[in-house]
């Protein structure tokens, strides 16, 4: 089994440390046909405000195994959706093709071309540490075995290189499937931190159906192996790949989670790189707990679970964790056209937390993660995408991580967020949504009064109400409004408070 690797390249322009806004973009959604719009590419652009999602067309499908990255100021650099890497204007890039080559590649990429299927997340991209112009791509690939049925395993770290040119700026990938490491791991299951440092990096990966894990060290001079650990409960193997493994947002917890099962809570020491004082949470689950995600607040007090139907929220800080757990949402049965459940999470720039589901045109929104129990404010389908985006949530490690006696915040709260249902602020909900002839208004002010406005696509105000603070649901007439997306605001002392996204469907 291979086990060390130093890959190197020479760094031409020193990083510069304000902003690292390398999350900002998202990109998602497969199925990119011309002139058919039933699915296709999606873009989250989190430096423009309100949030939204906005279709575009790419000639490369995204699946789990899809990653991007933006410059310190919030461009869109690169992305990979595991078989080529390719710029912002969606070219593959000089050297870009054929990334995680093989029989998987084959039929992933060049028969079915719905983008390379690893576990999530199987791609990290990491600028080099003091470095802003050269970028390592860490991928995962597939081996698909007969034994004696087919069978398929995640069994290779590989890695790529790009690197901006000093005298055009352009991006080129200059070594790519470089191999970190060659044996059995765990479907998706790979994560990044920050070192004690603020700089360089750990990556880690479980082995196969294993609580053994590997550590691998990324700093300015490369990467490299530097310790394997065995800690934890070992999976089930049908489990495996159902659920999610995650830091702390400030680098010193790790919860490795598989639904159905009890949460494993370790402490990280970002300096050795070794975790410590295991602790295990039970969960009370519900009646279906199949596929699921877990992620912490920012602040990292709290641990947040999916299980297919249910959210679950974990007051770290509790004397008692088990006994702390609040259910924050229930799955409410909406199907469009599928059932709408809740699956893996990410933690955007805005403090907010997302999660998908199956093949969805929605994120469900945590708006408040760093609040305890039903404060936190967690919404069903509170992102709306123009088509459904199929499983290609993208995974980001928290750039912004400093030392640890001054880790900085992970994000930078924000307000506004297109939603579907409402999103924070007034506490304003507007529902049914989707809607037909009729809508209700239920909210709670900060004024004494506020104005709801209905827009369409272009902007232009279709309802106008003015709302007082002794006023309890309001219903609004949409039967003169033909079918679609529109997006309303709630407007308290001349500002937007909130804002969200009503589908009107009959």
């Amino acid at each position: 089994m291979k086990r060390f690797f130093i890959g190197f390249a020479v760094c031409f322009m020193p990083i510069m440390l304000a902003a690292q806004k390398y999350d900002n973009v998202w990109l998602m959604g497969g199925s990119n046909t011309p002139g058919i719009t039933t699915h296709g590419g999606q873009i989250l652009d989190f430096g423009k405000q309100p949030l939204q999602s906005v279709y575009h067309y790419r000639p490369h499908n995204l699946f789990r195994s899809n990653g991007s990255i933006s410059d310190s100021s919030g461009n869109l650099l690169f992305y990979t959706n595991g078989c080529v890497i390719a710029g912002a204007d969606d070219a593959v890039l000089p050297n870009g093709d054929d990334i995680n080559p093989g029989w998987a590649h084959d039929l992933f990429c060049n028969v079915q071309k719905r983008g390379y299927a690893g576990g999530f997340p199987s791609v990290i991209i990491l600028p080099k540490p003091n470095c802003d112009s050269i970028w390592y791509v860490f991928h995962k690939s597939v081996l698909y075995v007969e034994t004696p049925v087919s069978d398929g395993y995640q069994d290779k770290i590989l890695y790529s290189i790009v690197v901006k040119e000093p005298s055009t700026g352009k991006l080129k990938v200059t070594q790519k499937n470089v191999e970190l490491i060659n044996t059995p791991l765990s479907w998706g299951e790979f994560i990044a931190v920050k070192h004690a440092d603020g700089a360089s990096w750990w990556l880690v990966t479980p082995l196969r159906n294993s609580n053994t894990f590997l550590f691998f060290r990324f700093d300015s001079s490369g990467v490299a192996f530097s310790h394997e650990q065995t800690i934890g409960a070992v999976p089930l193997p049908d489990k495996e790949g159902d659920g999610q493994m995650s830091f702390n947002h400030q680098g010193n917890r790790m919860a490795r989670y598989f639904p159905g099962k009890d949460i494993e809570l370790f402490d990280f020491d970002r300096q050795t790189g070794y975790l410590s004082n295991l602790s295990t949470i039970q969960v009370v689950y519900g009646d279906f707990a199949a596929f699921g995600g877990c992620i912490f607040s920012p602040n990292g007090r709290f641990l947040y679970i999916t299980a297919a139907i249910n959210m679950y929220q974990f007051d770290l800080e509790a004397s008692d964790i088990s006994a702390s757990q609040v259910t924050i949402e229930t799955w409410d049965g909406f199907v469009d056209p599928i059932g709408t459940t809740f699956g893996k999470c990410q933690l955007g720039p805005d403090c907010k937390i997302y999660i998908d589901g199956p093949d969805l045109r929605y994120y469900h929104v945590i708006h408040k993660p760093d609040l305890p129990g039903l404060a936190c404010e967690a919404e069903q389908r509170g992102l709306v995408m123009p088509t459904p985006i199929g499983p290609s949530l993208p995974y980001f490690p928290n750039y912004r991580l400093g030392p640890p006696d001054n880790p900085g915040p992970p994000c930078t709260a924000t307000v506004s967020v297109q939603g579907v249902a409402g999103a924070s602020g007034a506490g304003l909900k507007v529902f049914p949504n989707p809607a037909n002839n009729l809508v209700y208004l239920s909210y709670e002010l900060h004024s004494p009064e506020a104005r709801f406005e209905l827009l369409n696509s272009l902007g232009q105000v279709l309802r106008s109400l003015t709302l007082t603070a002794s006023e309890g649901a309001v219903p609004v007439s949409l039967g003169d409004l033909p079918v679609g997306m529109y997006f309303y605001r709630l407007l308290e002392k001349d500002s937007e408070s909130q804002s969200g996204t009503l589908i009107i469907q009959r």
